[in-house]
């Protein structure tokens, strides 16, 4: 995790980054509108006319800027992508908090529907990570995953040679 303070928001502010993440949540069509929408928001989006996020997905509300997305990246509708957690009042005393960490995805990876991606994980370029995923940890490059927590079922090179064997 990265070391950051809470960061004060006036009321502008936060009217401001809450409007702009519901209409990027509800924009349905054209897509590039949507990710046009989370890069005025803070989303460090490499070129926005290569990514596509679909509607109805979350990027962290609070610090939009701690998520870069590469180019060709594909984010399915119902995604999570959360870049700080908080703990409550009881366990602050405990464990300390908040709690900050980039989300970093790569070139050409493909998040499924209702995957979510926790603060801190960088998922290398190249990856497909299936519907309904918990990514906690760092996914190698041209890696296939699943699950929850998501872990690698294999590599793209592995699937490409058992769909040759299968035909």
């Amino acid at each position: 995790m990265i070391e950051m303070k809470e960061r004060s928001h006036t009321r502008w502010s936060g009217i401001r980054r809450g409007f702009l993440a519901h209409l990027a949540y509800y924009v349905i069509w054209p897509h590039t509108l949507c990710t046009i929408l989370h890069k005025i928001r803070g989303v460090k989006i490499h070129n926005v006319r290569n990514v596509r996020i679909l509607s109805n997905c979350v990027i962290d509300t609070m610090y939009p800027e701690l998520v870069e997305l590469e180019e060709y990246v594909g984010i399915s509708r119902g995604c999570v992508i959360l870049a700080h957690w908080q703990a409550t009042e009881f366990l602050r005393e405990k464990i300390g908090g908040p709690f900050f960490g980039k989300v970093h995805i790569g070139k050409g990876s493909i998040l499924g529907v209702n995957v979510i991606v926790l603060p801190g994980v960088t998922i290398g370029e190249g990856c497909l990570i299936g519907a309904g995923s918990v990514v906690v940890k760092d996914i190698p490059p041209y890696s296939i995953a699943a699950g929850n927590p998501a872990r690698v079922l294999k590599t793209i090179d592995e699937f490409i040679k058992s769909k040759k064997i299968n035909e």
